[in-house]
């Protein structure tokens, strides 16, 4: 027997449940629990043992749940976990394919969790939504985002990836930019209300705007990232096609990753307001704090790699943080890497005031 917020979950062989995701699931509760009501619809398409439909039930106001799991026997688990845990959730065995182009209703809440990418299933899930639609989206394909598996990112993506100290942030912005271009097909636009990358997965917390306005606005977040691995330059532009090919410090040739999303990645207000009420374990509230302080620019700074460039012992980021903001700069920490940081001052400045450290 599994125990997660007030579900009790029964395993059987095949159905899949992973314990750390946990904090995933905390902060999908929370974020259901602020705006739902008895009406909310919420649609799991990738149920396995029913865990995030229960919590929903159990742990907010909604009260209309469906859930699809495609095969047959772990469907069974699921609806003994329903019945189990007194849920009146309509599952059904389809596939999110079949379910899609035969469903006649919309979801207020969308919670694809797939094993892998969500690419297989994202344009089908998007015949299911409407204006103010919620889209929670896990991706676990990270060695292909984080570009471990470059080709692949390319195939799946349409995306060049970054295989560097920055690939944890570049891969959730390639993903987030992926479902931008796939949401204005629709004519939606996206507003991304959490963005998270934790352990071996990315997660997608959205929102999305009918229209051609929210969709150009969308079109609008998108572009590139660059980086220099002689001197550590990096920075983004907003552009149907990158403009900078050479390092402007060094004239290196820049490795430029893209498309992605390069616009705000988080919505600090509702990330705030969540924390205030978070019922979520230690780890969970410690990320949401680290997000929600986290400096709203693309990419970020790592220490030890910094360091090791410059021949130099290692350095606190919390050290360095504070050097940056004596010489008026502003710098955070970032949930990305615990040993990196985030800030507006060029590598030049960051490179004296470690020295000086």
């Amino acid at each position: 027997m599994y125990e997660e917020g007030k579900a009790r979950i029964k395993f059987e062989k095949g159905a899949f449940l992973n314990p750390e995701a946990r904090i995933s699931r905390d902060i999908s509760v929370a974020l259901v629990k602020k705006f739902a009501k008895r009406s909310t619809s919420i649609l799991d398409p990738t149920a396995a043992t029913g865990i995030r439909g229960i919590r929903y039930y159990k742990e907010t106001k909604a009260k209309k749940i469906t859930l699809l799991e495609i095969n047959r026997s772990v469907a069974r688990v699921a609806a003994h976990n329903l019945k189990f845990n007194k849920v009146r959730g309509n599952l059904l065995n389809q596939s999110i394919q079949e379910f899609a182009n035969s469903a006649k209703e919309t979801f207020d809440v969308i919670d694809l969790d797939p094993f892998g990418s969500i690419a297989p299933n994202l344009y089908d899930i998007m015949k299911l939504v409407h204006n103010g639609t919620c889209l929670f989206l896990t991706a676990t394909d990270t060695a292909v985002l984080c570009g471990a598996q470059e080709k692949a990112c390319l195939r799946i993506y349409d995306a060049k990836p970054m295989h560097n100290e920055l690939c944890h942030e570049t891969g959730l912005r390639i993903l987030l930019g992926y479902v931008a271009r796939t949401a204005v097909q629709f004519n939606y636009g996206v507003e991304p209300i959490i963005s998270l990358s934790y352990a071996h997965y990315m997660r997608l917390f959205l929102r999305l705007r009918a229209g051609a306005n929210a969709s150009q606005n969308s079109i609008k977040q998108l572009g590139y990232a660059h980086y220099c691995g002689k001197c550590g330059f990096r920075s983004t532009e907003k552009r149907i096609f990158p403009r900078m090919q050479k390092c402007p410090n060094c004239a290196t040739l820049l490795d430029t990753s893209g498309k992605m999303w390069v616009g705000v990645i988080q919505n600090k207000e509702t990330i705030f307001s969540i924390a205030r009420t978070f019922e979520g374990d230690q780890a969970g509230s410690k990320m949401l704090a680290t997000i929600g302080g986290e400096y709203q620019i693309p990419l970020y700074y790592s220490l030890p790699k910094l360091t090791r460039k410059l021949g130099i012992p290692a350095v606190s980021p919390n050290d360095l943080i504070n050097g940056l903001r004596k010489k008026n700069y502003t710098a955070t920490r970032t949930h990305f890497d615990s040993s990196s940081i985030k800030t507006n001052a060029d590598i030049q400045t960051i490179n004296k005031v470690l020295i000086k450290l």
